[in-house]
């Protein structure tokens, strides 16, 4: 009778991804993976023959149909605080985006040619109505629509707001992790403040008149 792994298959995959968005393909080594499951290199092994193999299975875009970190608006009212919503919604979602992006930079920087790169696909399928975006924006747009109702919120579109907000979040990610646009980032907090303090207060002021 073999003797019982220390960690499962699960355990493995999970361990790898996280390395390989952490440092890429090429800067995860399998002793490192072992390292942070506390086995061998050769325990690794018993789950996937070689590093590449690993990599694929491990970098597998996620279930469609998993959470979006938008889903906990349903069980909202509308008439709860939206600025403490809002954060929460900012702080949850911003996490979560950052990860996806960072899956594809990994599979894009371990792509060795121009036909593999064009073999790296979205993560989450576009034939699977609705999509995972898709349900995060909804999610975002009904919450607005019960907290205009409550009187909680002054917007015109809830849609558009839902697009609005979220896609600020959006853009937060993209300009830090793929574009690199500043250095060093502005801190997740502060811009979150900023965005609500935009939302709560506007930044357009009218000629000729001081706002305290």
């Amino acid at each position: 009778m073999g003797r019982k792994a220390k960690v499962s298959r699960e355990q493995v995959l999970r361990v790898s991804r996280q390395l390989f968005l952490e440092r890429g393909y090429d800067g995860t080594t399998l002793a490192a993976i072992a390292s942070r499951l506390g086995i061998s290199a050769a325990a690794v092994l018993r789950h996937e023959a070689t590093k590449e193999s690993l990599f694929v299975v491990a970098m597998t875009p996620m279930d469609l149909q998993e959470p979006v970190p938008t889903e906990f608006l349903t069980k909202l009212s509308g008439e709860e605080d939206p600025r403490i919503v809002l954060r929460k919604v900012a702080e949850t979602f911003v996490p979560f985006i950052d990860a996806r992006m960072g899956e594809n930079i990994a599979r894009w920087m371990h792509a060795r040619t121009a036909e593999e790169a064009r073999t790296i696909r979205l993560p989450f399928d576009p034939r699977v109505r609705p999509t995972a975006p898709q349900r995060a924006i909804g999610f975002v747009e009904e919450y607005f629509r019960r907290a205009k109702r409550a009187g909680r919120l002054r917007i015109k579109d809830p849609r558009s707001a839902a697009l609005a907000f979220l896609g600020s979040l959006h853009s937060y990610v993209f300009l830090h992790k793929v574009l690199v646009a500043l250095d060093p980032p502005v801190p997740l907090k502060r811009y979150v403040n900023t965005l609500l303090e935009i939302w709560m207060r506007g930044a357009i002021q009218e000629s000729g008149k001081k706002r305290e």
